[in-house]
């Protein structure tokens, strides 16, 4: 029998052996701890601002480089994130699985990938693009790096809040990376991500409230309680239902309006639906449907941007 990472079998096809699995484990231990679908998030929205600007396409070479920056900073501010917390992601179902958490990938080599993942992201935004998107990124990873997790999210019940600004800046950096300034458009997409992340966050934070208290992270429905919790959820998605319409006014874009006043006024009544639930694991398993659904939501509006931008010139 050979000694592979793969072995034949009897038919002729090729079975992936314990090396491969090993392999192919380990990427997918990077992607977990770059929080790859959270960062997919951010370089999409960076994407919107990127189309949106004037100048866009003449240049892919620096659009590219703008949003393989983004996206490799933002990995790295994730990366640091877990090198900070991997005690307190032991204590919580949601992420005691986590690569760090769990042991299966060495402390000095995350902090190594976490540099890796910075000095490329610095060198690929400073090479390509200009000082400012390198500034405003250097900005939204420090904010979610250091100050979010370091200073924040163990010492305010608001942390979401105001961490929530670095996680707002893609589009504002997209637009920049194509123009080199700053717009009103961007700045609308910035106040729009801003106020929608709480209202994005807080149902899981409700659903896992338990996990959140055993941790002592001083998370809204840990500090203020469910029902405080549900309110501001349902303020929060009127706010963000709200400032969706400025992007529609600034840019003329009705295409973008009739969408956001039919998905934000879905949105909005999701959230009235959990504020109302009695307290119970049913309305923990629904603060998880709205978590989703909000993911779903911040999509259809920036894809609708993007869409009116396109047919409307």
């Amino acid at each position: 029998m050979r000694e592979l990472n793969s072995q034949e079998g009897r038919d002729g096809a090729v079975l992936i052996g314990p090396g491969a699995v090993g392999i192919t484990q380990f990427v997918r231990d990077l992607l977990t701890l770059a929080k790859f679908r959270v960062v997919a998030l951010l370089v999409f929205t960076a994407a919107v601002g990127e189309i949106l600007a004037p100048g866009f396409s003449r240049s892919w070479v620096q659009d590219g480089a703008g949003l393989i920056g983004i996206g490799l900073a933002g990995g790295a501010g994730a990366v640091f994130n877990q090198l900070v917390e991997p005690t307190l992601d032991q204590h919580m179902k949601r992420t005691r699985r986590r690569p760090l958490a769990d042991g299966r990938i060495k402390y000095w080599m995350v902090v190594l990938y976490a540099g890796v993942l910075l000095l490329s992201a610095v060198t690929i935004l400073a090479v390509g693009t200009n000082l400012l998107t390198l500034a405003l990124t250097l900005a939204g990873t420090v904010g979610y790096g250091i100050v979010y997790t370091l200073h924040l999210k163990p010492a305010t019940p608001w942390n979401i809040v105001w961490g929530g600004i670095a996680g707002a800046l893609p589009p504002l950096i997209g637009w920049t990376a194509v123009t080199g300034h700053i717009a009103l458009m961007p700045f609308a997409l910035v106040a729009l991500i801003f106020v929608w992340t709480p209202a994005h966050f807080w149902p899981l934070a409700l659903s896992c409230r338990e996990d959140y208290a055993k941790a002592c992270i001083p998370m809204l429905p840990v500090t203020h309680g469910v029902e405080r919790t549900r309110t501001e959820i349902v303020k929060y998605a009127l706010a963000t239902f709200l400032v969706s319409l400025v992007p529609a006014v600034i840019s003329g874009n009705w295409i973008y309006g009739i969408v956001a006043v039919a998905s934000g006024g879905w949105y909005v009544l999701l959230t009235w639906r959990l504020k109302r639930m009695p307290v119970g694991p049913a309305m923990d398993r629904y603060g998880r449907t709205v978590f989703g659904a909000s993911i779903s939501y911040l999509f259809i509006l920036f894809a609708a941007l993007v869409l009116g931008h396109l047919v409307l010139g």
